[in-house]
């Protein structure tokens, strides 16, 4: 068998097979025809081009539309910024516009009464556990802020400093049961204490006690502070009547008032740390 594929008999057979497989693939690819094993490789390899084909423009798809999300994206991303931006200067024109009206007013309340000296504060926290919306003010002992000085908004009294540091202090409303303001009601010139109750207070509102049975304090009187104890000056409004009621326990009535300010929304208030006939 090796003397065979050894032999020039072989060689040349071996020579006139190669030429005629080389003349099948020139004849093919000359005349388009298609051999045997060039129809297995297409049936094998076309279904896999066009699957290829098929998933890569699938993915150019997907490609597509994941930069376009990503555009819409970044685009909301930007609008929402510019409403934070935009809500968060109407909250400071808001705020500023209302601390300019505080101002307004108690400048109104200094033209009238020369003899009073505050000093200014902003509304810097809240005892969230407090009923009576006690509130710290920015403004201490150095401001001249003192024990028991009144704190008023314009011309309407808020409370009264019960704890004083050196740059804030603490202040707490009238709602409060722990305060009491001698008052009198303008046009009945009755007088009488306010003070809170936890039930009132619930409601924003406070008492106006001390009244006597058959009491001409009627709905709609105005309420101010009548100086009584010189912890108060006169003529500060604290609010306004909105009923009157007998007591139950003895043979007087009270009168349920409503403050001129709502004291769990503000934002700027005054301490009267002079004024004529304190401590008097």
């Amino acid at each position: 068998m090796r003397k065979f594929l050894k032999s020039s008999a072989f060689r040349i057979a071996a020579v006139l097979l190669c030429a005629a497989l080389l003349g099948c693939v020139a004849a093919s690819s000359t005349l388009g025809g298609a051999t045997p094993l060039s129809r297995a490789v297409d049936f094998v390899f076309t279904p896999l081009e066009k699957l290829s084909a098929a998933i890569s423009k699938n993915l150019s798809d997907m490609n597509a539309a994941f930069t376009s999300s990503r555009y819409y994206q970044e685009k909301m991303r930007e609008m929402q910024d510019t409403i934070d931006e935009l809500r968060s200067q109407m909250v400071d024109y808001e705020q500023t516009a209302q601390k300019l009206a505080d101002y307004e007013a108690v400048l109104g309340l200094k033209e009238s009464n020369a003899d009073y000296v505050f000093a200014a504060g902003s509304v810097i926290s809240r005892d969230s556990s407090d009923g009576y919306y006690s509130f710290v003010l920015d403004c201490g002992a150095k401001d001249g802020v003192a024990l028991n000085d009144p704190v008023v908004s314009g011309q309407y009294l808020v409370g009264v400093v019960k704890e004083v540091r050196d740059t804030s202090c603490v202040a707490r409303t009238f709602l409060s049961p722990e305060i009491n303001v001698s008052a009198y009601e303008v046009r009945s010139r009755e007088e009488g204490f306010i003070s809170g109750t936890a039930a009132l207070s619930r409601r924003g509102e406070c008492s106006f006690s001390g009244l006597e049975k058959g009491t001409s304090v009627a709905k709609g009187g105005i309420v101010c502070t009548s100086g009584i104890g010189g912890l108060y000056p006169r003529d500060l409004i604290i609010g306004t009547v909105t009923e009157v009621l007998d007591e139950a326990e003895n043979a007087s009535a009270y009168a349920v008032v409503v403050p001129g300010v709502n004291v769990s929304e503000l934002v700027t208030a005054f301490v009267l740390t002079d004024f004529a006939g304190k401590g008097e």
